[in-house]
C-alpha cells in the first residue's frame, strides 16, 4: 500500500519549500537590483566627475595658454636680438613666477621656431630640442593642442602637455609648452574599504591603450592595446551610458563616458562577481535561515499531522484487514473527541455489526448446506429405488407395450426430478465458489450428438426437427470437462425444445484456432419458439428468473439452468449471450477456450447390461453396505449380469464384522448414512485392518455435496458414486477396481 503519509505531507513540505525558494529568490533579486542600481549610480557619478574635472583642466590650460602666448614677455623674447639676453632673463623670471603661482604647472617652456627651448622655469630644459614632438610641430604650424595625457603609476598624477603658437605680427616665431601635473583625479584602483563598492575608474585613449587601470601592467602599455573594446564602449558618447562588457574572460558592469576635449574614454566599472558577492552571501544566508525555519515549521507540522495520520492510517489498515476477511481483529476504542475519533469508533461498531451478521450468515449457510444435503439425501434415496427398479424392469423385458411406456414415463419423470435436484445443488456450489471443473480428454462431437439423442424423443413428440452442424474445420477432441460442457448444451437444448411449439431446433459448433494448441469453440442453439423480450433478456441469466411469471405455469422449470450455464462458461474464460425476437425464436451462443487433445478412438455405444456382462469379475466377492432394503435389491440386480458374488450388510458395523470374519472381499460398496455405524466410521475402521489395507471401498451414497465427497476420499474411500446409481458409472468403477482382464473402457 502506498504511503498516504507521503502523499499528504509531501505537497505541504514541497509547497513550503517552493514558497521559501520563491521568497528567497525575490529577496535576492531585489538585493541584486538594488546593488546594481547603487553601482551604476556611483559609477555614473564618478565618471561624470572625472569627465568634468578633465574638461575643466583642459579648458583652464587652454585659457592659460592663450594668455601666456600673447603676453609681452613671450613676444619680447622674439622681438630684437640686441636685447635678447635681457628678454630671456625677464621671460625666465616671468615663467618662474607663473609656475610658483600654480602648483600644478611643472614646466613652462618657450621654444623657438626650430623647436629648441630658449626659456623655461626649469633651467634643465633650456637648450633641449622638442622639434620631434607632435604637439610642438602642431603649435609651430599655428595650432593650440594638447599632447597625450598620462597617469603616473606611483604618483597617480594626471599629467597633460599643452602647446600653443607665439604669433608676432602674423608670423609664428615660436611656441609655448605647458606641462602640468594635476593631483589624482582618476580612481583607478578598487577601493575595498568596508562599506564601499569594488569599482574603479579607468582611462582609455582612442588607440585602445589604458592610461589608467587598476592593473599596472596595462597602464601606458603600447604593446597591449584594445581598440575593439574602445570602439564598443565609446558608443555611449559624450552623455555616457551603462556598460556591461567582458574583458579578458571577466564580466564587468559600470558606466562609461567620452571626454570631448581629450577624446578620452572614462570607464568606471567593477567585476560583476565582486560587486554582487555581498548579494550572493545575503541570498545564501537568507536561504539558509529560511530553510532552517522551514525545517522547524515542517517538524511542527509533522508532529501535529503525524498524530492525525497515525489515527487515520490505523483506521485504513484496519479497514484493509477487514476487507480481506480478517473480522477477528479487534479495534480498541479511541479516546479522540474529533472527527477521526468518531470515525474510529463508528468503524469499530460497524465491524462488530458485520461480525454478528457474518456469524449469522455462517450459521444460515451451514443450515442451508445441511438442509440441502439432507434434502438431497432424502430425495435421492427413494429416487435411487424408483430409477433402479425402473431400470431393472426395462432391462429384463417381458413387458407389454403399455407397461413399457408407463415405466419410461416414470423414468423420465424421475430423471427430471433428479435434474431439478442437481440444478439446486449446482447453483449452491456456484454461489459458494465450489463448482469444480475437470480437465480430461473428451470428444465434443460425441457430446453434442449424445445430448441431441437424449432430447430426440421430446422433440419428436412436438414434431420439432433437431439438427447438428459440426464444422469440419473444428477438432473433435479437446481437454476440458465433458460433463459441464454437456450440461450447458443440455440446458440450452432443453429450453429450446420446451419453448418451441413447432418448427426446428438447430445446434451449430464452430470456432477458430488460438495458437498452435488452443481452440476457441463456439456453440449456438437456435429455435423457432416464442422468443424473449428485451427487458426479460437483461435478467435472464439470474438464478430463479424466467422470462415472465406465466412461464413457470405454462412450461415449468426452476429458472436455474441458464444461471448455472453462464457460471460454467465464465469459469472456462468464456461468455454466453442471446439474440431473440418475440414470436420468431431465440439463439443462445456461448464460447469457451479449450486445449486441443489427441484424437480419441470412437467406441461403440453399449447398454449398461452389456457393459456389466463383459466385465471379467465373475465369482469376485462384493460387499454391499446399505441400510435400505429396496436399494439393496437394486444393487443386487444391477450387479447380477456381472456374475459377481454379492454379500449384504445392513449398516457399517455389519460391514466391518463381515470384513473381519468372512472370506476376503474384492470390493466394498459403502453407503454413507446408516444406523449403528455410518460409512465414514466403518471405512476408517476397515482401513485399520491389516488385511483390508488395500481393499477398494467405493462410496455409494445420496450425499451429493462436494464436501461429502472430499470427506469420503479423505477417510480412505477410493471412489464416489452418487445416488440414483447410474449403471454405466457403476460399470466404469467396477472396471477400474476389479476388472483386470477385459479390454472394455466404459465411458
Amino acid at each position: 500500500m502506498h504511503n498516504i503519509r507521503i502523499k499528504l505531507l509531501a505537497p505541504v513540505f514541497l509547497g513550503m519549500l517552493a514558497l521559501t525558494v520563491v521568497l528567497t529568490w525575490y529577496a535576492y533579486s531585489s538585493a541584486r537590483r538594488g546593488m546594481e542600481d547603487a553601482v551604476l549610480l556611483t559609477s555614473r557619478a564618478q565618471s561624470t566627475q572625472t569627465v568634468n574635472t578633465i574638461s575643466l583642466l583642459f579648458r583652464s590650460m587652454f585659457t592659460t595658454m592663450h594668455s601666456l602666448v600673447s603676453d609681452s614677455h613671450s613676444l619680447s623674447l622674439f622681438a630684437a636680438s640686441d636685447t635678447r639676453d635681457a628678454a630671456v632673463e625677464s621671460a625666465v623670471h616671468w615663467l618662474e613666477v607663473i609656475a610658483q603661482g600654480n602648483e600644478h604647472y611643472r614646466d613652462i617652456l618657450l621654444v623657438d621656431a626650430e623647436g629648441v627651448c630658449i626659456a623655461s622655469n626649469n633651467p634643465d630644459q633650456i637648450g633641449n630640442s622638442y622639434a620631434d614632438r607632435a604637439f610642438v610641430q602642431l603649435a609651430l604650424r599655428g595650432h593650440f593642442n594638447f599632447g597625450e595625457p598620462s597617469v603616473g603609476r606611483l604618483t597617480q598624477r594626471f599629467s597633460v602637455v599643452a602647446a600653443g603658437p607665439i604669433d608676432n605680427m602674423g608670423h609664428i616665431v615660436g611656441a609655448l609648452i605647458l606641462i602640468a601635473d594635476f593631483p589624482r583625479i582618476v580612481i583607478y584602483e578598487a577601493d575595498t574599504d568596508a562599506g564601499s563598492l569594488p569599482i574603479s575608474t579607468m582611462l582609455m585613449n582612442p588607440r585602445g591603450i589604458f592610461l589608467a587601470h587598476k592593473n599596472y601592467d596595462l597602464m601606458g602599455n603600447t604593446a597591449r592595446r584594445f581598440p575593439e573594446l574602445f570602439a564598443e564602449l565609446s558608443k555611449v558618447g559624450e552623455r555616457g551610458g551603462v556598460v556591461r562588457y567582458t574583458f579578458e574572460g571577466t564580466e564587468y558592469i559600470g558606466f562609461a563616458q567620452m571626454e570631448k576635449v581629450s577624446n578620452l574614454l572614462i570607464i568606471t566599472s567593477g567585476v560583476a562577481d565582486e560587486i554582487f558577492a555581498p548579494v550572493y552571501r545575503i541570498g545564501a544566508t537568507l536561504f539558509a535561515v529560511s530553510l532552517f525555519f522551514l525545517c522547524i515549521v515542517s517538524l511542527i507540522v509533522y508532529i501535529f499531522a503525524n498524530g492525525i495520520l497515525n489515527a487515520l492510517l490505523s483506521i485504513i489498515q484496519y479497514a484493509k484487514r477487514v476487507s480481506e476477511g480478517d473480522l477477528e481483529l479487534q479495534l480498541e476504542t479511541s479516546a479522540r473527541k474529533d472527527e477521526l475519533g468518531v470515525l474510529h469508533n463508528a468503524l469499530r461498531n460497524l465491524v462488530g455489526v458485520l461480525q454478528a451478521a457474518l456469524q449469522k450468515s455462517k450459521e444460515a449457510s451451514k443450515m442451508k448446506s445441511e438442509f440441502l444435503a439432507n434434502m438431497s439425501h432424502e430425495i435421492r434415496t427413494p429416487l435411487n429405488a424408483i430409477l433402479g427398479m425402473t431400470h431393472l424392469s426395462l432391462r429384463d423385458g417381458g413387458l407389454s407395450e403399455k407397461q413399457h411406456t408407463y415405466l419410461e414415463k416414470i423414468q423420465f419423470a424421475a430423471r427430471s426430478l433428479l435434474g431439478v435436484i442437481n440444478d439446486v445443488l449446482d447453483i449452491s456450489k456456484v454461489e459458494a465458489g465450489m463448482l469444480v471443473i475437470e480437465h480430461i480428454p473428451f470428444n465434443m462431437k460425441s457430446v453434442a450428438e449424445n445430448t441431441l439423442a437424449v432430447h430426440e424423443e421430446n422433440a419428436g413428440k412436438k414434431d420439432i426437427a433437431l439438427s447438428l452442424e459440426y464444422s469440419a474445420a473444428m477438432p473433435s477432441s479437446f481437454i476440458g470437462d465433458p460433463l459441464r460442457v454437456g450440461q450447458v448444451l443440455n440446458n440450452l437444448l432443453g429450453n429450446a425444445i420446451k419453448f418451441t411449439q413447432k418448427g426446428r431446433v438447430s445446434v451449430r459448433c464452430w470456432g477458430e484456432a488460438d495458437g498452435a494448441d488452443t481452440f476457441i469453440m463456439h456453440v449456438s442453439v437456435a429455435d423457432t419458439g416464442v422468443g424473449i423480450s428485451q427487458t426479460a433478456i437483461d435478467s435472464l441469466f439470474q438464478p430463479f428468473v424466467q422470462a415472465d411469471a406465466s412461464i413457470s405455469r405454462k412450461f415449468g422449470g426452476t429458472g436455474l439452468g441458464l444461471a448455472i450455464s453462464k457460471r460454467i462458461v465464465e469459469l472456462k474464460g468464456g461468455d454466453i449471450s442471446v439474440e431473440s425476437v418475440e414470436g420468431q425464436g431465440s439463439t443462445f451462443t456461448f464460447f469457451i477456450k479449450l486445449p486441443i487433445a489427441e484424437q480419441e478412438e470412437q467406441q461403440e455405444a453399449r447398454s449398461s447390461a452389456t457393459l456389466l456382462e463383459e466385465l471379467d469379475i465373475k465369482g469376485q466377492r462384493i460387499l454391499v453396505a446399505e441400510d435400505n432394503p429396496i436399494n439393496q435389491l437394486v444393487l443386487q440386480e444391477m450387479l447380477a449380469p456381472s456374475g459377481a458374488h454379492v454379500v449384504l450388510a445392513n449398516n457399517g458395523q455389519e460391514a466391518l464384522d463381515a470384513v473381519k470374519t468372512q472370506p476376503a472381499f474384492d470390493l466394498v460398496l459403502m453407503d454413507m448414512q446408516m444406523p449403528v455405524m455410518g460409512g465414514f466410521e466403518a471405512t476408517v475402521k476397515i482401513r485399520e485392518l491389516p488385511a483390508a489395507k488395500d481393499l477398494p471401498i467405493i462410496a455409494v451414497t445420496a450425499n451429493a455435496m462436494e464436501e461429502d465427497k472430499d470427506k469420503g476420499l479423505a477417510c480412505g474411500m477410493n471412489a464416489y458414486i452418487t445416488k440414483p446409481i447410474d449403471p454405466v458409472e457403476l460399470a466404469r468403477v467396477l472396471h477400474i477396481w476389479l476388472d483386470k482382464g477385459s479390454s472394455i473402457s466404459p465411458a
